[in-house]
């Protein structure tokens, strides 16, 4: 049960608390803690920042607490921080704080606790839903007004193990279509803050991601292997065991904190790699005898990845980031079903992918693993090869062999459009084995370029 009682002891704990009713009482305004601090409290889970609704302004409260800045100027909402934490200002001019109350999201964020006259208010519930394990909307009205709520609603649904209660997921349907809609930056961070959680895959529900990642469905009308009926359930399955190997990263057996400290740092593009992989499989599905191809596939969600990122507000570099593992996703596959890794090929990959090889390699057993149900120590031994060449190799990988600077040095070359040539022809040499050092690279380019140069010269000159 959660206990009301001592809600007040854990109010009182909050460090901005005490100013805050400080300059509450001057001022003689009520003030109230809102929304997920409270649910926090109750659930025991610490608290990060805190939400509190004034009367009268908003602004005028957080100028007279300390320096502060508009969130939403047009709703007189504002940011302050007291004792290094985030306190989100709402003014309430002369509206009731029921009123506030119900035009928010759901049950569990629809309570209030007066700091003056130590006031607990749960106008609908919210202490129960939160006992039950329950997401509960609002209202329609709520939904309809701002459909982000929806992505917030699965937020919950990931973050707590609760259950969305069934009127709330039809509601949460109904009105996925409207999530086009809304501002691109706020989807993306929702999207954000489900794929750092580690139960993210229980934040999926198909026919609402659909709507943010169009074709999402059709993945449902593939088959999916072993474990699953189709392809769709595959891909979830994948990030639900990306997630277990993310929370027991001992997988691979050597540089543990390492890949661990790269984990932490990747996590979030890795799930949604994870999740999107085979999205372009229905496109490129050709049936050739009795056997079915998705030749292209990989790239072509790769390609595609880039493309809605850019319209989600991704960055560039996490665009890079989940685009290079869906293109790349059948490269280990592929090395697995050969007799012998060779060398050069670990090489090669070390060098097109850098430290992502991790990342890659993560992805790709939790795709064997949803496929098989079980682990393949085969291709788990062939990933930790390719990470300890890569780790062995950092120091090749990290810097190219030649640069600008050695071609004018070495060949008195004026830079221009073939020195990206010669560059680029050489890093591939090097990346290949053909050469090793940086003297091996130099007569390369001697004999690849400059000679031939040379002799282009002489000819023009004879001419």
């Amino acid at each position: 049960m959660i206990k009301k009682r001592s809600l007040e002891s854990s109010i009182r704990k909050l460090k901005p608390i005490g100013k805050i009713r400080e300059y509450a009482e001057r001022a003689h305004k009520q003030v109230y803690l809102v929304g997920g601090v409270l649910r926090d409290i109750l659930l025991g889970r610490e608290v990060k920042d805190v939400d509190i609704a004034v009367t009268g302004k908003g602004e005028d409260f957080t100028r007279a607490i300390g320096s502060y800045f508009p969130l939403k100027r047009d709703m007189d909402e504002f940011r302050v921080k007291i004792n290094g934490i985030d306190v989100d200002v709402l003014g309430l001019g002369t509206t009731e704080i029921l009123v506030d109350l119900e035009r928010r999201d759901f049950t569990f964020n629809a309570m209030a606790y007066n700091l003056m006259d130590k006031r607990f208010i749960d106008p609908f519930n919210g202490v129960k839903d939160l006992e039950g394990g329950i997401i509960r909307a609002l209202g329609r009205k709520n939904i309809v007004e701002d459909p982000i709520r929806i992505i917030r609603g699965l937020r919950f649904r990931s973050y707590f193990d609760f259950a969305i209660e069934e009127e709330t997921m039809n509601l949460f349907k109904e009105y996925a279509y409207r999530l086009p809609e809304s501002a691109p930056e706020r989807i993306h961070m929702e999207l954000i803050s489900i794929f750092k959680g580690d139960n993210s895959h229980q934040a999926i529900v198909p026919e609402i991601f659909d709507e943010i990642f169009p074709g999402f469905l059709h993945m449902r009308e593939i088959e999916g292997g072993k474990v699953t009926d189709n392809l769709l359930d595959h891909s979830i399955l994948t990030l639900k065991m990306l997630n277990d190997i993310l929370k027991d990263p001992l997988l691979f057996r050597q540089y543990k904190r390492k890949i661990e400290d790269y984990l932490r740092r990747k996590s979030v593009g890795l799930r949604l790699a994870a999740l999107l992989h085979d999205i372009k499989k229905p496109e490129t599905m050709e049936l050739k005898g009795d056997e079915v191809h998705f030749y292209g596939h990989d790239r072509m969600g790769g390609e595609w990845f880039d493309e809605r990122g850019r319209e989600l507000k991704f960055s560039y570099s996490e665009r890079d980031f989940i685009s290079q593992l869906i293109k790349n996703h059948m490269w280990i596959h592929l090395l697995a079903a050969q007799k012998e890794v060779t060398e050069r090929a670990m090489r090669r990959m070390a060098f097109r992918m850098g430290e992502d090889v991790i990342g890659l390699s993560v992805v790709t057993i939790a795709d064997q693993m949803a496929s098989t149900g079980e682990r393949d120590e085969h291709l788990i031994g062939i990933c930790d090869g390719i990470i300890k060449y890569y780790f062995d190799s950092k120091k090749d990988v990290e810097r190219p062999l030649l640069q600008g600077r050695d071609l004018i040095n070495h060949f008195d070359l004026e830079p221009g459009p073939i020195f990206g040539r010669i560059l680029t022809q050489v890093q591939n040499a090097f990346e290949e084995g053909e050469i090793r050092t940086k003297e091996e690279a130099l007569q390369y380019t001697k004999k690849k370029f400059i000679e031939r140069l040379d002799r282009d010269k002489e000819d023009n000159n004879m001419r």
